[in-house]
């Protein structure tokens, strides 16, 4: 698992790890040649930072990480999941505004 700030980029085994180590996770499923998901990278950061120590913001590249991806059903990027006791709760598919995404998380506090 590596961490950029703080936003882990989980990868197979990592994935579930990280949602049952704490109660709400963000989960941003994106991929490199996903300009969109790209655009939003600074707003993930942002969020991530903002909510420290309340939510774990992850990354799943799901060119490396299909698998996940398909047991959630993302079909298109960006997409974005929150979950709250490892269970998917909300979820919100391409880009959106940064007080979009501050509601939905607001939907699992």
């Amino acid at each position: 698992m590596q961490k950029l700030s703080r936003v882990l980029e989980a990868r197979g085994s990592d994935f579930d790890r990280i949602l049952r180590s704490t109660e709400k996770v963000f989960v941003d499923f994106w991929a490199p040649w996903c300009k969109p998901c790209v655009r939003m990278n600074p707003v993930i950061e942002r969020l991530a930072e903002r909510h420290h120590g309340a939510i774990t913001f992850a990354k799943v590249n799901v060119d490396l990480d299909s698998e996940i991806a398909s047991k959630f059903h993302i079909a298109s990027l960006p997409a974005y999941v929150l979950f709250k006791d490892a269970n998917p709760r909300v979820s919100r598919i391409g880009s959106t505004s940064e007080t979009e995404l501050e509601k939905l998380i607001a939907e699992i506090r």
